[in-house]
């Protein structure tokens, strides 16, 4: 997939822009120029979310009514394809597709797109829920039918934390719940390792290709409960009605990043941290072009940051196979042969 065009109109700062895109763009610019927001409204246009806010009504410049973003996209069928979204303070966000209305939800698994912001290192370092949520992320949009499952689970869970903090909670609906979430949660699981399994090889191969050293990447996941999810579950009864939550199934579930036989969450440097978090964004690219037939567009926010020259020259050629967009707030001397677009006060200037 490629993106050959975008139009972007009273996003964030950006009144106005018309650009026209190559295979390896530079937007360039001082922090707070609008570098990022013009990434932000390729994403918003390709899979209808922002990966800056969840508040997609706030994307609205200030004293406009309106916002709107437009992408001209070439696919593996070389036929051109035009994405229109717009919204505005009153107003959910509206989608067309090839001059036709679609759901928000139809963009994700068509045209999809992999996005590395300097807060993926919590992936690394940060807590659980990051690490599930960018597995489930990769899930959600690469299988349907694990959706489901991913969407009923957390259902499930919802239902059963609403009944055991009603005070009185009744044995024959905690059975039932239990059991449904415990079913739920060997389903998830198991799709999340077998999913870990695949990024174990891509992660290693692209950490390795991005330092230039042969560290050992190892992904283990961590279930949170023994041999049986009810049998757990049944046992944490008490205590989770007396704290008023669930404390077993899916969503305790982590996995831990080991860098030569070490947790890297303890023991590895910044440039091993942001090197591991730019790998298992780059690896998601891969899995997602195998389920979905198109390779994803990449966007690396602020990603030459903490990466000296030869870490930037070699993440370059590892990303070769993919369109990307990439923000920094100066121009990157190894960048030989990308267009560069210079943002200032919301304005977006091809060089």
């Amino acid at each position: 997939m490629e993106v050959l065009a975008a139009r972007v109109d009273h996003f964030r700062n950006i009144t106005s822009a018309e650009l026209n895109f190559q295979r390896r763009n530079l937007l360039v610019g001082p922090n707070g120029a609008g570098k990022t927001s013009c990434a932000e409204a390729i994403a918003v246009a390709l899979n209808g979310h922002s990966f800056r806010t969840s508040e997609i009504q706030m994307l609205v410049q200030r004293g406009s009514e309106y916002w709107r973003t437009e992408a001209t996209i070439s696919l593996t069928d070389r036929i051109p394809h035009r994405i229109v979204m717009s919204g505005s303070h009153r107003q959910r966000e509206r989608v067309q597709l090839d001059e036709r209305n679609v759901r928000v939800a139809q963009l994700g698994a068509r045209f999809p797109v992999v996005i590395f912001v300097p807060e993926d290192r919590d992936l690394v370092v940060g807590q659980p829920s990051v690490r599930r949520e960018y597995l489930d992320g990769i899930l959600g949009r690469s299988d349907p039918g694990i959706q489901r499952i991913l969407s009923r689970a957390t259902k499930i869970l919802k239902q059963r934390q609403n009944l055991i903090r009603s005070g009185r909670p009744d044995k024959v609906s905690l059975d039932i719940f239990d059991t449904e979430l415990a079913k739920a949660s060997i389903a998830v699981a198991v799709a999340r390792e077998h999913l870990l399994g695949y990024l174990q090889i891509a992660v290693e191969q692209f950490n390795q290709g991005i330092s230039g050293t042969s560290e050992a990447v190892s992904l283990r996941y961590v279930r949170s409960w023994n041999e049986d999810p009810l049998e757990d579950l049944i046992q944490a009864r008490v205590d989770d009605i007396r704290k008023g939550t669930t404390s077993i199934g899916f969503h305790r579930d982590d996995f831990i990043i080991e860098l030569n036989g070490m947790p890297a969450k303890l023991t590895a440097s910044q440039g091993q941290v942001r090197s591991l978090a730019v790998a298992l964004r780059i690896g998601s690219a891969g899995v997602l072009e195998r389920e979905l037939g198109e390779a994803p567009i990449l966007i690396l926010d602020d990603v030459f940051a903490e990466f000296d020259r030869e870490r930037a020259m070699r993440l370059i050629d590892l990303v070769d196979r993919y369109q990307t967009f990439a923000t920094n707030t100066e121009r990157v001397a190894s960048l030989d042969g990308w267009s560069v677009f210079e943002v200032n006060g919301g304005v977006v200037v091809p060089t």
